[in-house]
């Protein structure tokens, strides 16, 4: 088969059609998809500082009201713990 007929063939015609297409939607997809993928960048780095900061005033009030939630679970330990010995005597009388 001469070179010439293999690239006029109809399989080859198809082919170098479907690449074409491919390489032609690649381009469009990422001439379309970058701006979007940049606007949705910026907007998760400006959610995020947002959050940064929302965090940084909420922490200290999180860890001061679970060191207060400590100390109570604490006394209540030891309420538990009297109330245990109380009961105890109650029943030995």
């Amino acid at each position: 088969m001469d070179s010439r007929n293999k690239w006029k063939s109809p399989q080859a015609i198809i082919v170098m059609v479907l690449i074409l297409l491919i390489f032609s939607y690649i381009g469009i997809d990422m001439a379309l998809t970058k701006p979007q993928i940049k606007t949705d960048l910026k907007e998760f780095k400006t959610e995020y500082t947002e959050f940064t900061g929302y965090l940084e005033q909420r922490l200290p009030e999180i860890d001061s009201t679970l060191k207060i939630q400590a100390g109570q679970i604490s006394n209540q330990g030891a309420q538990i713990d009297s109330l245990n010995q109380t009961v105890k005597k109650i029943i030995e009388e």
